[in-house]
Formats: C-alpha cells, structure tokens, sequence
C-alpha cells in the first residue's frame, strides 16, 4: 500500500495519505490480518499542496471489551468514516490509517499503513 500513498514528509509528517479506494482496501487486508486500526487522520490535496483537515476518527479499546469485539468495532469505524467522509471540491481527500502493532513485529507500538 505504500507504493500506492503519497508522502506526508511535506507536512512534517513521516506517513503517507491513501486515496479513499485504497484507505477501503487497506481496511479489508487489515481485516484479513486480523490487525486492529487504532484511527485515522484526513488530509488533503490540491494539486501539489497538502493541507491537514484536521479531522479524525479512533476506535479505542473499551474496557471489558473483547479482542474480537474491538476488532469488528475498529474496522466497522474506520470503513464507515471514510466511506462516508465529504468529498472536497477541486481536491483530493486522503486517509492516514493507524495501525496496532502486529504480534512479533519489531516497529514501533503503532504503525502506519
């Protein structure tokens, strides 16, 4: 997915941005991973200028909550979120998705996707 990104580095940022297809396909191989997404932040494009939209979403563990049920609810977040964010006249929106750590993995406690 990151050949698919575009680069964040100009906001100071180390992520990339995802169109919303690919911010919907990222969701689906996150879900097959059985990887929960922590949130999300929404930027946008025009042109060759990137601006934060200050915009976001997260799905927190709730306490006595189950993986399982954390899983469906973070996933079910994050798809309903950007499938139903407003579009942006002459501008692309973009999608930074925040990603748990997968078990075993040696990256930071979160990753971005």
């Amino acid at each position: 997915m990151a050949s698919s990104g575009v680069s964040l580095d100009s906001l100071g940022i180390r992520d990339i941005g995802l169109s919303r297809g690919n911010a919907l396909r990222a969701v689906e191989i996150l879900r097959h991973e059985n990887l929960s997404i922590l949130g999300g932040d929404v930027y946008i494009r025009r042109g060759d200028r990137l601006e934060v939209a200050h915009a976001n979403w997260y799905a927190d563990p709730k306490p006595d909550e189950s993986r399982e049920a954390c899983l469906h609810r973070s996933w079910d977040k994050a798809e309903t979120y950007i499938k139903s964010f407003p579009e942006v006249a002459d501008a692309e929106v973009l999608f930074a998705i925040v990603v748990e750590k997968a078990p075993g993995a040696d990256i930071r406690p979160t990753a971005r996707l």
